[in-house]
């Protein structure tokens, strides 16, 4: 017995498979006593024992490694081996993060799991811009099977690159203060917005640089002491536009065959108005709805506008705010009959003529016609002040005498451009342009600087 023994341990020792042994084992059969083979299922020491359950099949792993198949209890019936895990299908590589816009990276593929020498996840291309991708999990070994190989472990997907991160954006500058009107100072540009810091990935853009404010087209403001400003430029109808803000509208105003009509002639563009006249009894002219004294111009003033004078003729009046001819009034004349040359002239009076206050040029010189001319009249401040005359934006004239002021003739119910409050006085024959009249005295320098 002790001999067959022997030959049994030697054969499961390893001369002979596992499936031989079991085809041969019937046949080694015992011959009782104490001893019993596997056959009778006596233990070699006499005891007996229940037949071992067969280990449990290792399931084949996908991707990691199958798990070893449980071995069976030590005695009886050998169980049958775990069948060996199939190897793990190879992961796929990790797709690529799509780049991103701006945007955030997409995180890194995983590797692949490993089964029989996994493949190493393909590494995770870094997405254009945005935040760093994570990089790609590294693949966990597989549990090695009864025999199967453990995986090599993935290679872990390369991290994405970081981004370079974006430069600031360049603040805007602070637009450009605009010029000032005469008065109202010009609104300053607001500043750009500086451009958010790219949050990795590409070097974000700049911010763009915020454009400067132009600067102020040299009085577009209206000054507030302008009170009364006919442009001529309304092209059609008989009512001419107060641009001062004002509302002050002027009527185009036609006698016996004389005219008052917008025209594209003009000195400051685009239009003025035209005047056509042939005596006392036939022409057009503009009448201004209110006085001086109405519009709060009542101690210094300058009145101030371009004329073209097409037909000269003694005592036509540019411009004559009036009672009547005999209770108070205030005019400019192109030509004065009185003396020759028959120059420009300034008068104001509570009365009549006889009681003039007169600014002629200092030189006397006949205006010339057909062409055209500034003319600004300037009254100063002061009980006694100082009237000065200015022909093209020069002063040609001045009267350092002066007590009679607008408001020394009250509310004048007459007040006309190219007409005369004397009924014998012809109307003026030629063109006017940009009439303005400010409450207050304009400096040399600011009647220099006018259109």
């Amino acid at each position: 017995m002790t001999a067959r023994k022997t030959r049994i341990q030697h054969v499961v020792k390893g001369l002979l498979p596992l499936t031989l042994l079991v085809a041969v084992l019937p046949a080694l059969a015992c011959n009782g006593g104490a001893e019993s083979c596997a056959t009778c299922g006596y233990d070699w020491d006499g005891s007996i024992l229940p037949s071992g359950t067969a280990g449990t099949t290792g399931t084949a792993g996908t991707g990691v490694s199958g798990v070893a198949g449980t071995s069976g209890s030590r005695g009886g019936t050998l169980g049958t081996a775990g069948t060996t895990a199939g190897a793990g299908t190879t992961g796929a590589a990790g797709t690529s993060a799509a780049a991103g816009r701006g945007g955030t990276t997409g995180a890194a593929g995983t590797s692949a799991g490993a089964g029989t020498t996994g493949a190493a996840g393909t590494s995770a291309t870094g997405g254009r811009g945005g935040t760093t991708g994570v990089a790609g999990t590294s693949a966990t070994a597989g549990a090695a099977g009864t025999s199967a190989a453990a995986g090599a472990t993935g290679t872990a997907g390369t991290s994405a690159a970081g981004g370079t991160t974006g430069a600031a954006g360049t603040s805007a500058a602070a637009g450009t203060t605009g010029a000032a009107g005469t008065s109202a100072a010009g609104t300053t540009g607001a500043a750009g917005t500086s451009a958010a810091a790219g949050s990795g990935g590409t070097t974000g853009t700049a911010g763009t640089m915020a454009a400067a404010g132009r600067g102020g087209n040299g009085g577009s403001s209206v000054d507030p002491d302008l009170v009364l400003w006919y442009k001529f430029d309304d092209g059609s109808g008989t009512s001419a536009a107060d641009s001062s803000g004002n509302s002050r509208t002027g009527t185009l105003t036609n006698v016996g065959a004389g005219t008052a009509a917008f025209s594209t002639t003009n000195k400051v563009a685009p239009g003025s108005v035209n005047l056509t006249s042939s005596s006392s009894t036939a022409g057009g002219y503009v009448r201004v709805p209110a006085s001086l004294q109405t519009m709060g111009a009542t101690t210094a003033i300058t009145i101030t506008l371009w004329v073209y004078v097409r037909t000269g003729r003694p005592w036509a009046r540019i411009f004559d705010f009036n009672n009547s001819s005999t209770t108070g009034y205030m005019f400019l004349t192109a030509q004065q009959g009185l003396s020759s040359p028959n120059s420009p002239r300034f008068a104001i009076t509570l009365t009549s003529n006889n009681a003039e206050e007169i600014i002629n040029m200092t030189t006397p010189a006949v205006l010339s016609t057909g062409v055209w001319h500034h003319f600004a009249v300037v009254l100063g401040a002061g009980a006694t002040y100082t009237g000065t005359l200015y022909i093209d934006k020069v002063a040609v004239g001045s009267n350092n005498a002066m007590t009679l002021r607008p408001s020394s003739i009250g509310n004048t119910a007459a007040n006309y451009i190219g007409r005369s409050a004397y009924p014998a006085d012809p109307y003026l024959d030629g063109y006017v342009d940009d009439f303005r009249i400010y409450k207050r005295a304009l400096t040399a320098p600011e009647i220099s600087a006018l259109p």
